[in-house]
């Protein structure tokens, strides 16, 4: 396949047929491909897609006998394409690497038993998630730092229904370049160690539960959230990491039962969220958090504060994409345990689901 970053030439034979042609003068290779994409039968049938601009030259003929003479060797290849896309031997383009941090999204998953400690039976659930925005921005190497953007993200559960919402996310990673600490050891020979503090932020705002249970239906809306991250690992471009935040947030149940009530809860959380390959193929999250909401008043079922712990496991994988817009397979487990709401157990409850999720946008990955 032709080098994208290098220049291409195109020349019409005799037939008036175009011709792409690439050659390096370091492999002594030649590449040439047709300037059109060829149909089922080799023929040509449409202009190339993607293609960097080629000037034709009409006047200039092409001597490959030259070339040939000079010790060159003409081998027929493939059209360039952008960074991210590739060619299949008709020249016909397609994207094979895809940012699942910068997309819009829809999907649905089912699980097939959601299980409770003391539960005497368990029932499947299905859900649809969504997000209108999943947007990341990285500085560069001279202003080391991510931001991170989400809008209305969330996940619906059906059978029982339930409901979670996120109106707005920002979250942002930095590197810094000057070390906390420097740490030299003596040991044979004299070395170095940098200990850096890697501080970020990290913020909510308008998150909502919705939950129904026998006893009462409720809602909880969060509204807002404000923590300090500490990275303990970073990737090279951010885009991975492994942290721990902490901070305190406002909130308010509203219950059927009028048992409404406000509280600061203090919450805490260690994640990881790390993107298994250069190409976005393959992307895991993990998050183990605790919050402590204390109320403003001493409630009846709990006191003067609550307690949510929370574990889960996500794995997304790309298996295919239509229009050049991915489909990925989604796996996430969890386990939960809250007294916040009323209705619902104080006890461990697991789940685990599987599911599909596409992706609209999705560009390439940034290169590096």
């Amino acid at each position: 396949m032709m080098d994208r970053d290098r220049p291409v030439q195109c020349y019409r034979d005799n037939d008036g047929q175009v011709w792409r042609v690439q050659c390096n003068s370091e492999t002594k290779v030649c590449l040439y491909a047709p300037n059109e994409e060829l149909d089922g039968a080799g023929h040509r049938a449409k202009p190339l897609e993607r293609a960097k601009r080629c000037p034709i030259f009409n006047k200039q003929p092409f001597d490959r006998a030259a070339l040939e003479n000079q010790g060159f060797t003409f081998v027929a290849g493939r059209p360039d394409a952008p960074y991210g896309w590739t060619r299949d031997e008709r020249g016909r383009v397609f994207q094979i690497n895809f940012d699942l941090k910068r997309r819009m999204y829809i999907g649905g998953s089912y699980a097939p038993a959601s299980r409770r400690n003391s539960a005497k039976s368990s029932k499947s659930r299905s859900s649809v998630d969504f997000g209108l925005l999943v947007f990341e921005h990285y500085g560069g190497s001279r202003h080391s730092n991510r931001h991170r953007v989400r809008l209305v993200e969330g996940e619906v559960f059906l059978e029982p229904f339930s409901a979670e919402l996120t109106l707005v996310h920002y979250d942002m990673s930095r590197r810094f370049l000057e070390p906390l600490l420097r740490v030299t050891t003596f040991f044979g020979t004299p070395k170095r160690y940098d200990l850096h503090l890697n501080l970020g932020l990290w913020a909510e705002g308008g998150q909502l539960e919705v939950h129904q249970t026998q006893a009462v239906d409720s809602s909880l809306w969060r509204f807002a959230t404000g923590q300090l991250t500490l990275d303990l690992w970073q990737s090279a471009r951010l885009d991975s990491f492994a942290r721990l935040r902490t901070g305190v947030g406002i909130e308010r149940l509203y219950a059927e039962d009028d048992s409404d009530r406000s509280a600061v809860t203090l919450g805490s959380a260690f994640e990881i969220d790390w993107i298994l390959d250069n190409k976005g193929f393959h992307n895991l999250r993990a998050e183990i958090r605790h919050e402590i909401p204390r109320y403003f008043e001493t409630q009846p079922d709990v006191g003067t504060h609550a307690t949510r712990m929370q574990a889960r496991f996500r794995y997304e994988a790309i298996i295919l994409a239509i229009n050049d817009q991915p489909l990925s397979l989604r796996l996430d487990a969890g386990t939960e345990k809250r007294n916040d709401i009323p209705g619902i157990p104080n006890e461990w409850a697991f789940v685990a689901n599987a599911g599909l999720r596409f992706s609209l946008w999705a560009p390439p990955r940034s290169p590096g």
